[in-house]
């Protein structure tokens, strides 16, 4: 593998899809991850007419603010749309090809390849910011693997998520820790376990008022267990972004919680979505982020934080296509002296972070 090898399989061309419609097959939970990618792709011009399901209860609904129909209703004007397939599962991916070569559709593509490819320059750039040898050859296997969803053996690393390399693993007394969607405390307790009960601080971000809930039990024990003091962990039940507005939670009960996300509307709990910018008031020397595809958005709201505090980052990255570039692109504007690398941690196509640090930590 090299960037000889990466540059080609982006320069391979796709079917012009400049004057047709773009309709995006599958509106369920790997479409909602994309939906905040997507919005920064229609200020490019990427526009998407609505969404395709085979679910007929959800015919004629809104999703993200489009309308889903059924595949027949485009029959009448198929030569004139483009495809998107929205899934990361190699059976559904398969089987949704089948479905539109056998109802003559022509023009389809999984969503990853053209948005890797239309942004190939962006993914050549982030190839060459990586630190070590290790990520260029896991990026370049997932930015493979993303487009043909073909199922092969992906590149895991088996260390635990977000302290996977070894400034990660550093104790240091003073250290506050940022845990943005910090779920039922899983990541916390690894943290504690990580650093030996030596830290400062830790602060977590959980919107989910359920995993909040479960959490609360997790720390009780954990501060029994580690004679922690009451202030040393504080948890709060909001959801993290680029501003503070009004939102709810969407919670996913088909996983128990793990998937939750929010949702920014304007209307419901007043002040539930911040930017740690303004909620924050006190340094912090690592910044841990798994939001279901706002941790673009987290990271704007984070960037007087970042560039003051240059913390250590662990961000998760595999939301959406759009975030596998313009993440590390973002965090390397942020701070161009950080060291950037990416770890897989998922036997599926989950779990890819992104890991920042300066370069003497």
């Amino acid at each position: 593998m090299s960037r000889e090898n990466i540059e080609k399989i982006l320069m391979e061309n796709i079917t012009d899809i400049k004057n047709k419609e773009l309709w995006i097959f599958g509106a369920g939970n790997t479409a909602s991850l994309y939906y905040n990618g997507l919005l920064r792709l229609e200020k490019e011009g990427f526009y998407i007419e609505g969404y395709i399901d085979n679910d007929s209860n959800k015919w004629d609904q809104f999703f993200n603010g489009k309308k889903i129909v059924s595949l027949c209703s485009l029959q009448h004007k198929r030569d004139k749309v483009c495809v998107l397939i929205c899934s990361i599962q190699k059976n559904v991916v398969s089987a949704i090809k089948k479905q539109l070569s056998n109802e003559g559709f022509t023009i389809f593509f999984h969503i990853d390849e053209v948005v890797f490819k239309q942004h190939k320059e962006k993914i050549l750039q982030v190839y060459d910011l990586l630190n070590d040898e290790e990520s260029k050859r896991i990026y370049e296997f997932l930015i493979q693997e993303r487009m043909a969803c073909n199922g092969q053996i992906l590149p895991v690393d088996w260390q635990d998520p977000y302290f996977a390399l070894p400034p990660f693993l550093i104790e240091n007394p003073k250290e506050v820790f940022i845990d943005c969607g910090a779920y039922v405390g899983d990541t916390i307790e690894r943290y504690i376990w990580k650093r030996n009960g030596v830290f400062n601080k830790i602060i977590g971000f959980e919107p989910d008022i359920k995993n909040l809930e479960a959490m609360k039990h997790r720390l009780k024990r954990l501060r029994s267990e580690w004679g922690l003091r009451d202030s040393s962990i504080e948890i709060f039940n909001k959801g993290v972004a680029d501003k503070n507005v009004q939102g709810n939670v969407i919670r996913y009960e088909a996983n128990n919680g793990l998937g939750s996300k929010i949702e920014a509307t304007g209307q419901g709990i007043n002040n539930f979505i911040i930017s740690l910018d303004d909620f924050l008031h006190e340094p912090y020397s690592f910044l841990k982020a798994d939001i279901e595809s706002w941790e673009y958005k987290m990271l704007i709201g984070a960037s007087k934080g970042i560039k003051e505090y240059m913390p250590l980052l662990a961000i998760c990255i595999y939301h959406n296509a759009v975030d596998f570039y313009e993440i590390p692109l973002l965090i390397h504007s942020l701070v161009p002296e950080y060291k950037l690398a990416v770890r897989h941690h998922s036997y599926t196509l989950a779990d890819t972070v992104l890991y920042a640090w300066l370069p003497n930590n």
